[in-house]
């Protein structure tokens, strides 16, 4: 399962892992883009908890159980925090932290279920954590909180045989970063190790890995890309 699979890295996910023959579950608040016989898609939003309750329900119902659950659905602003209202704020952290962490909750009762011997979460973290971006700040806050999420979640779901881990992305050509100005983000390409833009396919063959059994001693961890340490 695979929220915000509407447009970018969701969608990108989302078509790969069809190819290589699974069955995907999806999420937005918008019809689904995706036409695939092994595709299902719930219109939801994921900041409310009724929806998200309805959603894995109907996830239950049909499936049984999950094998993977990624939380890619989330949202950004660039702004001075002085001038970042509170609503503002307020509208990450719902869609950034507190729809993970339902979506998680709703999510390990169907992870329980699954016959692979390592069941997993992904969740999606961000440079502008351990760079405390400038002008970030109410996004990387809630990143960072994603983290935490993954450190204590790893641990209080090690006994259900469930696996929490993260990735963090440095910039990716997607709809948040489409409005950024581009000598912004070259600033942030030349702080990497491997000087280029992030694509989706860089994405995949992570994602993979830590949702799949090579990594089955693997959680509570956060793998950032394109050595931004």
């Amino acid at each position: 399962m695979i929220t915000g699979t509407r447009t970018g890295i969701g969608r990108s996910l989302a078509e790969h892992f069809l190819e290589t023959g699974h069955d995907v579950i999806g999420c937005s608040r918008k019809p689904s883009a995706i036409d695939h016989p092994r595709y299902g898609h719930h219109q939801v939003d994921v900041t409310d908890l009724s929806q998200v309750k309805k959603m894995f329900r109907a996830v239950r119902k049909e499936h049984g159980h999950l094998d993977a659950l990624i939380n890619n659905a989330g949202t950004s602003t660039m702004n001075h925090f002085m001038t970042t209202p509170e609503s503002v704020a307020r509208d990450i952290f719902d869609v950034n932290f507190f729809a993970v962490l339902n979506c998680c909750r709703e999510a390990v009762k169907l992870l329980r279920k699954s016959d692979e011997p390592s069941a997993a979460i992904l969740n999606v973290s961000t440079i502008a954590v351990p760079w405390a971006l400038e002008g970030h700040l109410a996004y990387s806050a809630s990143k960072s909180a994603v983290e935490q999420l993954v450190r204590v979640m790893s641990k209080e779901l090690s006994g259900f045989g469930v696996r929490v881990n993260a990735i963090g992305l440095p910039p990716v050509r997607t709809v948040l970063t489409r409005t950024v100005a581009q000598s912004h983000i070259d600033a942030l390409i030349e702080r990497q190790a491997i000087r280029r833009m992030c694509t989706t396919s860089d994405i995949t063959g992570p994602v993979e890995f830590l949702i799949g059994r090579q990594s089955a001693f693997v959680t509570g961890e956060t793998l950032f890309l394109g050595g931004v340490h």
